[in-house]
């Protein structure tokens, strides 16, 4: 079986004045034979892509090993339309076989949301079991 990544989307009600908030999950499955993972463009993903995720921020993103993990150390990007890494390369190493991780968006040091203008595309690479699964939660913020 290929990799496959789906994706839901909720909008979650915040109180007046305050920003809105978007939470999108991600159940990330590798391939049965080559343990890879398909990149994916999240913005059209079914159940993602009936609501637009331009002018949001990426604030945060947590790991969530399945039932089969990952291997330890697996890496994520999460690129956007012009190939630049939203993550700053904290998402290297990010995904473990055991424990759930999270991290801030923004370059190393920093933390700093990424201003969405256009796709984003989630790229997993370095992992080496088949069939592995992890849940992404991508955490979004409007103004």
């Amino acid at each position: 079986m290929a990799g496959t990544i789906t994706g839901t989307l909720e909008r979650i009600q915040t109180q007046m004045g305050r920003p809105q908030m978007v939470e999108i999950v991600l159940t990330c499955t590798a391939d049965a034979a080559a343990a890879t993972y398909p990149a994916t463009v999240v913005n059209t993903l079914e159940n993602v892509s009936d609501y637009d995720l331009r002018g949001l921020k990426l604030y945060s993103v947590k790991a969530i090993p399945g039932d089969t993990p990952p291997k330890d150390g697996t890496d994520l990007t999460i690129t956007d339309e012009y190939g630049v890494d939203l993550l700053g390369g904290k998402g290297e190493n990010l995904i473990d076989a055991t424990s759930k991780t999270w991290i801030p968006i923004g370059p190393a040091g920093y933390a700093l949301p990424a201003l969405i203008t256009g796709n984003i595309t989630v790229n997993i690479t370095n992992n080496l079991v088949n069939s592995a699964v992890v849940n992404l939660v991508l955490e979004l913020v409007g103004d």
